[in-house]
């Protein structure tokens, strides 16, 4: 190569092969990027294919587990089994009644879905109504503390597929609402009916374990382990009557919360008492048995509370 003052003069040409030995290792350096970017690419694709695999795998090993050990998942539930009417209920805190409540469980006018609800009076004053379909889908709920024009609602929810909306208030800020709006499992049952759900089984087998979830806007989408126990005759002012003993523990985020309820043997089934986690028990005093799905029973709430 040429030499000038003492340094190196490039000819044309030689100018040329450097800016293209350049442009070539640009582009070679481009291309390295590029496939760097596909491999992590595949890498991520091939990690979450695996994680969805492992997660599948696990999913069939629950159930594996679950069905060897007696437990379905989600049994055949049936609201077709319960019977529909009206059903009177006192109150017991250590024995001695503190309140009265009504439930009504009756069909829609298009007989499309089961209407549940409930008329709380005493201390625990509320109010409560839930839709769902024959096999328990839920379909609405909404709920309401006080009596009269002291009413307030405390929420309102829709069900649609596997996702739940509407709001929710505080009790210390009335006024404030919380949207609603959350993933729910494929067997979720609304938490006001979960005592429905358990009485809705085709038979009961002593020893018999199922799951299933229910949902609260206050505790999310939780757990419900279920256990069936032994035939007993249960008394209570409204008779004496052949039962079953049911009962069930709820995975709740605040802690598990464990429900007894003694329900008729054969159907159409009613529930004659509960116990709650709170030592509270509530017991028939009457029930006014439906065979229609006529709703009269709004009428005589308005006339209990009036």
């Amino acid at each position: 190569m040429p030499v000038k003052n003492g340094q190196n003069v490039l000819k044309y040409g030689d100018v040329e092969d450097v800016e293209l030995k350049s442009a070539r290792g640009v582009l070679v350096h481009q291309s390295n990027r590029t496939k760097a970017r596909r491999r992590a690419y595949l890498l991520e694709v091939d990690l979450r294919n695996i994680l969805k695999n492992v997660m599948r795998f696990v999913a069939i090993v629950c159930l594996t587990l679950a069905i060897a050990s007696g437990q379905d998942v989600r049994p055949d539930l049936d609201a077709g089994r319960l019977q529909t009417g009206s059903f009177s209920f006192r109150t017991l805190v250590d024995s001695k009644e503190v309140g009265r409540s009504r439930i009504q469980i009756r069909r829609s006018a298009d007989l499309r879905n089961y209407i549940f609800s409930n008329l709380v009076i005493g201390s625990f004053s509320q109010s409560w109504e839930a839709v769902a379909s024959p096999t328990f889908g839920p379909v609405s709920a909404k709920l309401s503390f006080g009596q009269g024009s002291a009413a307030r609602t405390a929420f309102d929810l829709s069900y649609e597929g596997n996702r739940v909306t509407g709001f929710i208030t505080s009790r210390k800020e009335p006024l404030k609402k919380r949207e609603v709006d959350e993933t729910v499992a494929g067997d979720t049952v609304d938490q006001r009916i979960d005592w429905a759900a358990v009485m809705a089984l085709e038979k009961y087998v002593e020893g018999q374990e199922f799951r299933f979830h229910v949902y609260d806007p206050g505790t999310g989408n939780s757990l419900v382990s279920v256990r069936i126990g032994e035939n007993q005759t249960t008394t209570v002012p409204a008779g004496s009557f052949e039962t079953v003993r049911v009962s069930y523990r709820i995975d709740k985020r605040s802690g598990p919360e464990t429900y007894e309820v003694f329900v008729t043997k054969q159907a159409p089934r009613f529930l004659v008492k509960e116990k709650f986690p709170n030592g509270s028990i509530v017991e028939l005093v009457e029930l006014t048995k439906s065979t229609s799905g006529m709703s009269w029973y709004s009428l005589e709430l308005c006339s209990e509370v009036s």
